[in-house]
């Protein structure tokens, strides 16, 4: 019996191809949903930017482009400030529920997110 080694190569190559089938959906899976984050993440951007703008037009004042180039960093700057800001409890204030209630509000907006068909083989149970 002869094996030609052009034919075991063939054979090999196929079996990679097929493995790469399997990556390259699992990769394409995520496609829908990495650009869906990114286009609203780039769109609350946009708004954010935007309406730094129109403030700063309405008061006559000048706006956040001077702080780096066209203020798109201004964003992240406030939220840097928002992160590390001292927390100011009242006296009778609730110090459990004032502690979990970002985390409320991130984990229903993010439950949200199961409910959106990102593809026709992604199928959340």
């Amino acid at each position: 019996m002869i094996i030609y080694t052009t034919k075991v190569q063939d054979i090999n190559s196929f079996y990679r191809l097929q493995s790469l089938k399997v990556v390259y959906g699992i990769i394409w899976m995520f496609v829908p949903i990495l650009t869906l984050v990114l286009g609203i993440t780039i769109g609350v951007l946009i708004i954010v930017w935007l309406e730094r703008e129109i403030s700063a037009g309405i008061q006559q004042c000048i706006g956040s482009e001077y702080v780096d180039p066209l203020g798109i960093l201004q964003a992240l700057a406030d939220g840097t400030k928002l992160l590390f800001k001292e927390n100011i409890l009242s006296s009778r204030g609730n110090t459990r529920l004032f502690n979990i209630g970002p985390s409320i509000a991130v984990i229903s907006i993010l439950l949200s997110f199961s409910v959106i068909p990102f593809s026709s083989r992604l199928i959340l149970k």
